[in-house]
């Protein structure tokens, strides 16, 4: 799912996410392989963090995004890992992922909120500056 590009006039409409770990997961989804390590270690309840080093995107994965996401509570984790496996069950091997949150706004350490609702039938991660 194709996230629209920004519109300069509209701060808060969802754009494409930039961040490295995000585009780093989206290529690593066109890998069999690695869809199938995701889909284990989601069913194994690996914590996010550890997936992104067993996955290898260690490096792409900024100082901020970490805190983000240790600090996430065990509902919403669940949620991003039911829509995870519902993206991976799609064939769209795209992360579920629907973000107002900047660049510079992530960079800066701008707190955000993380929940998991439906867009467009499918659960998606919701992920905008608090």
């Amino acid at each position: 799912m194709t996230t629209p590009p920004p519109d300069k006039d509209a701060p808060n409409q969802p754009r494409v996410p930039s961040d490295p770990l995000v585009v780093a997961a989206n290529a690593g989804l066109g890998n069999p392989d690695f869809r199938k390590s995701v889909r284990k270690m989601h069913a194994e309840n690996y914590p996010l963090v550890k997936m992104v080093d067993a996955l290898g995107l260690e490096d792409d994965m900024t100082d901020q995004i970490k805190k983000i996401l240790e600090a996430l509570p065990e509902d919403v984790v669940d949620g991003i890992r039911r829509a995870t496996l519902a993206m991976l069950d799609s064939g769209d091997y795209e992360m579920p992922l629907n973000c107002t949150v900047t660049d510079a706004e992530l960079a800066s350490g701008t707190p955000v909120d993380v929940k998991v609702e439906p867009l467009g039938g499918r659960p998606t991660i919701h992920v905008r500056p608090k």
